[in-house]
Parts: C-alpha cells; structure tokens; sequence
C-alpha cells in the first residue's frame, strides 16, 4: 500500500518543489496541495471513516490517494509547460 504513495509522493516532491519552484512557478504547488489536501482527501477520508465505516486500513488508503490525484494534474500542468517563466525579466 505505500509503494504507490511513495511513488507519487517522490515524483510530485521532485516535480513542484523542485522543477516548477525553479521555473518560477510555485503558486501551482500551493494550490495543489490545497486543495488535494483539503478539498479531496480530507473530505473522503472523512466520508470513508464515519459514515461509510471503513477499515482503517481502507481509510489509510483514502487519504493517500492525494498523491495520486495531485499526480494527474501535476503531470498535465508540466506537460503545457506554462510553468516556465522568464525570472530575469520579472524583477
């Protein structure tokens, strides 16, 4: 059950805190995990837990799914390469 998160979690790690920081876009990451965090993976983790009764276990798996969910849109938004700024002319 953890490979998949560390999979995610060491591609994501690399790909926001590294590339898109140093490209100039780090707002991305921020709202990515935000909202990963806070609107998907808290809300199902709390849906799995309380009112459909999960294992726990099962619960854990929810609330790492964030990785993979944030995966997807981390993959598209590299792929448009609109991370990429001009960080000489901005200042």
């Amino acid at each position: 059950m953890c490979t998949y998160y560390i999979v995610g979690k060491s591609i994501n790690s690399t790909v926001v805190g590294g590339i898109f920081c140093s490209g100039g876009d780090s707002k991305f990451g921020f709202w990515c995990d935000t909202v990963t965090m806070w609107c998907i993976t808290a809300s199902l983790g709390f849906i799995a837990a309380f009112w459909i009764k999960l294992p726990v276990l099962a619960v854990y798996f929810v609330i790492n799914m964030d990785e993979m969910v944030k995966f997807l849109a981390v993959y598209k938004h590299f792929r448009k390469y609109q991370w990429v700024r001009d960080l000489i002319r901005d200042y």
